[in-house]
C-alpha cells in the first residue's frame, strides 16, 4: 500500500525555486547593481520560504515525534539548525554584496554568493530527500495516513494567506499535471472558493496557456463526473 507523503507537493515547489534561482544565479553578472538587485531579491526570497518551511516543519513533526522516536526527531531538528546556519551565510554574503562601492567588489562578492548558494541547495536537496525517506518511514510507523494529513492540515491553517500564496506559486510550477489537478479539485471540494480563486489565479499566470488549459479541462471533466 502506498502511504501519503506530507512533504511531497510542498518539496517539488521548494526544489523548483531552488533550480530556478541556481539558473539565473548563473546567468547574472552580480557586477551590475540593476542585475544583482533582482537575483539578491530572489535569493531572499528562497531563505524566508526555506526558513518559515522549517520552523513549520519541527513544530508539527520533528517536536511531537520526540515522544515516540527522539533519535529521528533531534536529528531532522539538528538538520534545520545547519539549514539556518547555511542561510545566515547567505544573508551575510547578501550584506557583503549591498554595501560594494565598484564593479569589481560586487562581481567578486557576487562570487561568493555563488559557491555559497550551492552549498545551500546541495544541503536542501539531500536534506528533502531524508525527510522523504527516512522521517517519513518514522512517521508511517507510528501514524496513521489520516492522522498525518490533520497535522499537515494543522500546518497549513497557521499560514497567511500572503504567505501562502508564495508557497502556490513555487508548488504550481513544480508538480506534474495529475497532482495540481487532484490539489485543485480538493481545494474546490473542500475549502472556501476564494482560497480556489487564489490557485487558480496563480495558475493562469504561471503556467503556459498548455498546461493551464489541461488543468482546466481536468477540473471540469472532475465536476462533470
Amino acid at each position: 500500500m502506498t502511504r501519503y507523503n506530507s512533504f511531497n507537493q510542498i518539496h517539488k515547489g521548494l526544489r523548483a525555486l531552488l533550480y530556478d534561482t541556481a539558473m539565473q544565479l548563473q546567468t547574472t553578472d552580480m557586477s551590475s547593481t540593476l542585475e544583482g538587485e533582482k537575483l539578491i531579491t530572489k535569493i531572499e526570497e528562497v531563505l524566508f520560504l526555506f526558513e518559515s518551511h522549517a520552523h513549520g516543519e519541527d513544530h508539527f513533526f520533528n517536536e511531537p515525534l520526540e515522544e515516540v522516536d527522539s533519535r529521528v526527531s533531534q536529528l531532522f531538528i539538528k538538520e534545520h539548525e545547519e539549514d539556518h546556519r547555511l542561510g545566515e551565510v547567505l544573508v551575510s554574503l547578501i550584506d557583503d554584496w549591498k554595501h560594494a562601492k565598484t564593479d569589481q567588489d560586487r562581481s567578486s562578492h557576487g562570487h561568493k554568493l555563488f559557491y555559497a548558494f550551492n552549498e545551500f541547495i546541495a544541503f536542501n536537496l539531500y536534506h528533502m530527500n531524508k525527510e522523504e525517506i527516512e522521517l517519513n518511514a518514522v512517521l508511517w510507523n507510528h501514524y496513521s495516513d489520516s492522522q498525518i494529513k490533520a497535522t499537515e492540515q494543522q500546518l497549513v491553517q497557521q499560514i497567511p494567506p500572503d504567505k501562502m500564496a508564495r508557497y502556490a506559486k513555487w508548488m504550481i510550477k513544480g508538480i506534474n499535471d495529475a497532482e495540481l489537478a487532484h490539489w485543485l479539485r480538493e481545494v474546490k471540494a473542500f475549502a472556501p472558493a476564494p482560497v480556489f480563486e487564489m490557485l487558480n489565479g496563480i495558475a493562469q499566470q504561471e503556467l503556459d496557456s498548455k498546461r493551464y488549459q489541461l488543468l482546466q479541462q481536468n477540473l471540469e471533466v472532475s465536476i462533470a463526473a
